[in-house]
């Protein structure tokens, strides 16, 4: 082809034009552009620019910016695109979008080879212009996005956004069969969105408010009244599928379709249609999911509402109030019966304190299959979520420390879960529990289960204190590993203070060990050897560590003891020095052989405390005594006596006369050993189940919590004081409530107590009504 003259304005833009028709289209597309056609308008407006500048034909405007060749030839592109634009016409069988995005692509395919035809001139004078300041100076592709915008976009917007929007609907409506049309018309919003300041920086303005804002307004009323329409017909269950599958869909939809930016606030809409504004409905069925096991379902509520993530929470009540409602309802259906007989009918309402071991038992297995049952729905269909986690130890702590067993109606001391999750861990650990089988279904781990949700964590302390220590006292422990392994535990779970007076017990154990092998040493050499027990064991413990206390009565030992109480005083003061015994009467426990059998039978062996025993023994020398006499033989007080007497009687040991069991403390109420005795068993036990044994223990054990507890807010008081030196009342008690969490839940009018007893002891002062002083 032959070039046009390089200095030609006029016959240059005719050669070329043409060409850039081509480039950019015709209306029937029958002829594209050849690559000799291509080349030679490159090669036309290359020389046009090089040979006017060697012309020297460049200037300076008024604005004193050079002007390098190209203004002229950049006008003439300019006006030519508008005209371009504006005269592309919809063929009669399309829609507009269609036409839209026929024509947008075949332009925006052009403008790139428009772009490499003027290349040169955006090189050199295009460039040169915009560092000059000029901001109506584009490169030619740019041009073209921004002639496309002004004069085809900007005037058809509205149709063009409706077309889509509909285009969106057949879509949803699986009516849709051209993703071709939604792909490149969505994409033209972000291709023109072009910022005339910078046009290398990203810019969604026109994106965001032609197509996304109406989008969005489009999407939640098309699913607003879908969703609507579904519920009408359809169950809860159906429709939650209906919307996993809605929600899959659309999230497919902004990977394929949509800009990126666009996800997030897509999913919001869609998530706020079809999960926040039916989560009523969802809140109302779950309980019945729940008591159904439904737990697939479950799952898929909370997959639905995890993408909601402010209605996650009413759920997470929702489920923390039923677990507690189950759990209150599980302890008040508990089927208790005292005797542990199958022929008897059974109680359905708990009692308010558990009398047997088997009760305490049942009410903790109770408590742990609560426990055990909604650990696996969290697992299942919760996938663990730790809200839902907290739910359930809120729940938890809420059933198992306030329900009609821990605290029955009208009873306001501490709760007594602590008392028989303690005995609970008393039958696992003693031996005759294994041996007749009670503790086959117990576990560690049910203990520690039910200790992570009790708040009085100082009363399972001391009742669990008191069972260790009768189990070594009387030696009736599985096993020391198996103890320590439960202190352990304990101690991981608390602290290190919380299992110390456990920790020292052992070592009092060891060293009474030790004692009693001192002792039959030194009984070797005693003149009475023979009138000395053999068979003896004594423990000294020491009276800070251990929950007994010394026997506060007066009480005549049994003359046949005498011999060896001596001895053991005689070596206790001898081996130390300024050292004072003290003796648990009301702890001591021995075994009597009773000849009291049929003729040629061996004897009986009767285990009995030591008060049952100092009874038992004077009738060697009678047969009969009252109930005076016994009293004035043995010094101790009288409801000491008749509870020691009771299981005597009952199981037929001693007769009573009169026989009627509300007269056995009457002064003139004789009572007479049997010639001979008659049981199944050759050892009875008549040591358990001593009726002013528990009560006295339980008083002590509850008022040691009492005094543990005061002396720990006072301690509390006081370190934080002296850190802090003066502090408000409300702050104060704040702080000594968050410390005092995990051994107990301090009571505000205990907190206010401790706090007076301590400015009478001149611990602290008041600053003002508001505010205390630490006193160094």
């Amino acid at each position: 082809m032959s070039l046009p003259h390089p200095d030609d304005l006029q016959e240059t833009w005719a050669f070329i034009e043409p060409s850039l028709y081509k480039i950019l289209g015709t209306d029937d597309d029958s002829d594209g552009v050849t690559p000799d056609e291509y080349m030679s308008s490159y090669t036309a407006v290359y020389n046009y620019c090089v040979s006017r500048s060697k012309g020297g034909s460049t200037y300076r405007s008024s604005t004193n910016s050079i002007l390098l060749i190209g203004s002229e030839i950049y006008a003439r592109l300019k006006n030519f695109l508008t005209n371009y634009v504006l005269q592309l016409t919809k063929r009669p069988d399309e829609t507009f979008l269609q036409f839209y995005v026929r024509r947008w692509r075949r332009y925006t395919i052009g403008a790139g080879y428009l772009n490499n035809v003027f290349d040169y001139m955006n090189r050199y004078w295009v460039s040169k212009e915009r560092s000059d300041g000029r901001r109506d100076i584009y490169d030619v592709n740019t041009l073209a996005l921004l002639t496309w915008r002004e004069n085809m976009f900007d005037i058809n917007c509205n149709i063009l956004v409706a077309e889509i929007l509909e285009q969106i609907r057949l879509h949803r409506l699986k009516q849709q069969n051209s993703p071709a049309l939604l792909t490149h018309s969505i994409k033209s919003f972000v291709m023109l969105g072009i910022d005339i300041q910078d046009l290398k920086k990203p810019n969604l303005g026109i994106y965001i408010d032609k197509f996304e804002k109406q989008y969005l307004i489009n999407t939640i009323e098309f699913y607003n009244t879908e969703s609507n329409e579904y519920l009408k017909t359809h169950n809860l269950i159906d429709y939650m599928k209906r919307a996993e599958h809605r929600i899959a869909d659309e999230t497919s939809f902004a990977t394929n379709f949509l800009d990126e930016r666009s996800r997030r606030p897509l999913l919001e809409t869609v998530c706020k249609s079809l999960i926040e504004n039916h989560a009523p409905v969802m809140y109302e069925e779950f309980e019945r999911l729940l008591q159904q096991d439904q737990f697939s379902d479950i799952n898929r509520m909370y997959l639905l509402m995890q993408k909601v993530q402010s209605s996650l929470d009413p759920l997470a009540r929702k489920f923390e109030g039923y677990i507690k409602s189950e759990g209150l309802m599980k302890i008040d259906n508990m089927d208790i019966n005292d005797d542990n007989k199958g022929d008897r009918p059974v109680r359905k309402a708990p009692p308010k304190v558990l009398a047997t071991d088997q009760q305490k038992k049942l009410y903790i297995k109770t408590l742990i299959a609560v426990y055990t049952k909604f650990v696996s729905i969290v697992e299942k269909a919760f996938n663990n979520d730790l809200l839902f986690v907290k739910a359930l130890d809120n729940a938890c702590r809420g059933f198992i420390n306030k329900n009609s067993v821990a605290s029955p109606p009208g009873y306001k001391g501490t709760s007594k879960t602590p008392e028989y999750l303690a005995k609970y861990t008393d039958l696992l650990m003693r031996k005759n529990a294994r041996e007749n089988d009670v503790s086959s279904d117990m576990s560690e781990d049910d203990v520690m289960t039910i200790f992570k949700f009790i708040t009085d964590k100082d009363a399972f302390e001391s009742h669990y204190r008191k069972l260790l220590a009768k189990r070594l006292i009387y030696g009736t422990s599985m096993s020391v590993d198996t103890e320590e392994s439960i202190i352990s535990r304990l101690q991981k779970e608390n602290s290190v203070q919380y299992t110390s007076k456990m920790t020292k017990m052992f070592q009092d154990m060891k060293a009474s060990t030790d004692l009693q092998a001192a002792f039959a040493q030194y009984v070797e050499n005693k003149p009475n050897k023979k009138e000395i027990l053999d068979d003896f064991n004594v423990y000294v413990l020491a009276e800070t560590m251990w929950p007994f206390s010394a026997f506060k009565h007066e009480f005549s030992l049994p003359k046949e003891l005498m011999p060896t109480y001596d001895a053991l005083e005689s070596l206790y003061n001898e081996k130390h020095t300024g050292r004072q015994l003290k003796w648990i009467w009301n702890l001591c426990r021995g075994e009597i052989k009773a000849n009291i059998s049929k003729p040629g039978k061996p004897p009986f062996i009767l285990t009995m405390t030591l008060f049952q025993m100092a009874i038992i023994l004077r009738f060697n020398e009678q047969d009969t005594y009252t109930f005076a006499e016994l009293v004035d033989i043995l010094k101790l007080p009288e409801e000491y006596v008749s509870g020691n007497l009771a299981p005597l009687i009952k199981y037929k040991l001693l007769n009573q006369s009169p026989p009627d069991a509300a007269k056995i403390g009457e002064t003139s109420t004789k009572f007479t050993v049997v010639k001979e005795y008659r049981s199944k068993r050759m050892r009875v036990n008549f040591a358990s189940n001593i009726k002013i044994e528990q009560k006295q223990e339980l008083e002590e054990t509850t008022k040691e919590i009492e005094q543990g507890r005061e002396m720990f807010l006072q301690a509390c008081i006081v370190r934080i004081m002296k850190a802090r030196k003066q502090l408000k009342h409300v702050l104060l008690v704040n702080e000594v409530i968050q410390q005092s969490h995990t051994r107990f839940k301090a009571q505000v009018s205990d907190i206010k107590k401790a706090i007076e007893n301590l400015i009478e002891r001149e611990y602290l002062r008041r600053v003002d009504s508001d505010t205390y002083e630490y006193v160094a």
